[in-house]
């Protein structure tokens, strides 16, 4: 059964307008999750979003825009989490298993579980459309992060960039990838617990200065 991605209650649009323009969104992200984007019409998402196709067409001008909004509200998402900056008074490991909590927190949350599977539905079927988008804005933070780490010399020499996929990319594999792909149940306390301790040391093992 499809997850309707929630907007949080502080947050909520007061002008009708924006708040049709996140219904159709929400509902764009359900039928794709249900009947694959291909197959979803742009009738059906009116109907959806309860909103005539006249309101429709003037938010959204096509299929691929609807899209584009998905992929962006989840990019917005990851960039409004709360910052974490580096502390080189701290332990390293605690810090980054605080990282790592967040991020998990993060991609196993209800809503970004919906957009991701909207948004995967074309992706799979079109490679050539996960290549334009900007993957880095989804691990930003963590590479921010490694960025002071490595500045204030408490890791090995290293990219950046990659570190982050690479420390992202393994939690995901775990903690994000079963849901989406193989229709899991999120990890429970004790197995995201588990994730971000063997990740945290397996980074560590890899990027930490020797003493």
């Amino acid at each position: 059964m499809p997850v309707r991605p929630t907007e949080p209650d502080d947050a909520a649009p007061r002008r009708l307008t924006d708040r049709k323009r996140i219904a159709i969104v929400q509902a764009a992200a359900t039928e794709f999750q249900t009947r694959g984007y291909f197959s979803t019409s742009m009738n059906v998402i009116a109907a959806t979003a309860n909103v005539s196709k006249r309101t429709l067409y003037n938010h959204f001008d096509s299929k691929e825009a609807l899209f584009d909004a998905i992929i962006e509200e989840l990019a917005q998402k990851a960039e409004l989490l709360p910052e974490c900056s580096f502390d080189p008074s701290r332990d390293l490991r605690e810090q980054l298993v605080e990282l790592a909590e967040a991020e998990v927190q993060f991609m196993t949350s209800t809503s970004v579980v919906a957009l991701a599977r909207a948004g995967i539905s074309r992706v799979l079927a079109e490679p050539e459309v996960g290549k334009k988008i900007d993957h880095r804005r989804f691990h930003k933070r963590v590479e921010s992060w490694l960025d002071d780490a490595l500045a204030a010399g408490c890791l090995n020499h290293t990219n950046t960039e990659f570190a982050a996929k690479q420390f992202v990319g393994m939690l995901m594999t775990f903690a994000f990838w079963p849901t989406i792909v193989n229709g899991e149940s999120p990890p429970s306390k004790k197995k995201r617990a588990s994730i971000i301790e063997s990740t945290v040391e397996m980074f560590l093992s890899c990027y930490r200065v020797s003493d």
